[in-house]
């Protein structure tokens, strides 16, 4: 058994994330899937995937060696012959470069490989449109991207072709002269014409989902979502958001804590919404995606319409104070 303590610079770092810096020969998956197995453990307790560690935390391992995917059930090798006979996803091309690619992500549709999607993924089309992107990155599991987007979220992205373009979205990105902003359909009139939700997220204890926290709290990592009030309907609000800072689910769980959660979100809600209010899927779209083009230094702006799904909904809400006959 090998025994590692959590070292100071590393506090507040995912579990995952952590030990794939000690292990750089694999990835992110196959660390997921030893601490599922209960391979792995924090402080001699079974282990969470996506556990916060704190400074003196003591991770222990089975088995310090990493186990070869078995055969029974082999790994999609990104932008092998597998992959390339499974059901990929249609990719919808918004502009694309010898550096970079921007697509309008589907709703349903994973981003990358993970223990419960292998094959399937945008990346997995994305990577048979664009063979060369294979070694772009720092994960092989997921090369060339450079953010994400939910499962039921659908939107703008862009991903890096050559490790020249990654590194310098990834510094834009890290530096936020990215430009990105979403909308969503929220559940619950909002009076006020913008405002700015600053909730620290921090893994829940008590459900499989981030946590809201007050910005006084210990736990947790500061979380920045500013908001604009677009149009109100009769029990919901359409906003603009923009995000300033990158945390998981951020804006789903900032608008929970805001007590106006996002129409559709299976995940982030709670009691007592109108129950006439009804979505398929999570109606959050990431419609709009500026950065600075790695090569010729001109910026590159994109904008979507609200989808079908957003724009369906809409039709069925009525006016503020209104109810419908």
């Amino acid at each position: 058994m090998k025994q590692i303590s959590v070292p100071a610079h590393a506090k507040g770092e995912r579990l995952d994330v952590f030990l794939t810096s000690e292990w750089p020969e694999t990835n992110r998956t196959q660390i997921a899937k030893r601490i599922k197995s209960g391979e792995i453990s924090v402080n001699g307790k079974t282990a969470s995937v996506h556990q916060f560690l704190k400074e003196g935390d003591e991770i222990s391992i089975l088995k310090e060696e990493l186990r070869k995917p078995s055969k029974a059930a082999p790994k999609s090798k990104l932008g092998s012959l597998h992959t390339q006979h499974a059901s990929l996803p249609r990719l919808d091309i918004i502009k694309e470069t010898e550096d970079w690619i921007v697509v309008n992500k589907p709703v349903g549709v994973v981003v990358h490989p993970d223990t419960r999607h292998l094959t399937g993924t945008l990346v997995d089309a994305v990577l048979k449109h664009a063979p060369q992107m294979a070694k772009v990155g720092e994960d092989p599991s997921r090369p060339g991207i450079m953010h994400r987007l939910d499962k039921e979220v659908s939107g703008l992205m862009v991903f890096a072709k050559t490790q020249a373009a990654f590194d310098s979205l990834k510094h834009q990105f890290a530096t936020h002269t990215v430009d990105k902003r979403y909308l969503a359909l929220v559940h619950g009139e909002i009076t006020q014409e913008e405002g700015d939700l600053k909730f620290r997220i921090a893994r829940s204890t008590s459900k499989n989902r981030m946590a809201a926290k007050p910005q006084t709290a210990e736990d947790g990592k500061a979380a920045w979502t500013h908001y604009k009030n677009i149009r109100r309907f009769h029990h919901a609000t359409l906003l603009e958001l923009t995000i300033l800072s990158g945390r998981t689910h951020q804006i789903r769980a900032h608008l929970l804590a805001f007590n106006h959660p996002v129409i559709g979100d299976p995940l982030y809600t709670r009691a007592g919404l109108s129950r006439s209010i009804k979505a398929p899927h999570t109606l959050l779209q990431n419609i709009h995606l500026a950065f600075t083009d790695p090569t010729t230094g001109e910026r590159q702006i994109f904008d979507l319409t609200p989808s079908q799904s957003m724009l369906h909904m809409m039709s069925q809400l009525s006016p503020p104070h209104l109810k419908k006959v």
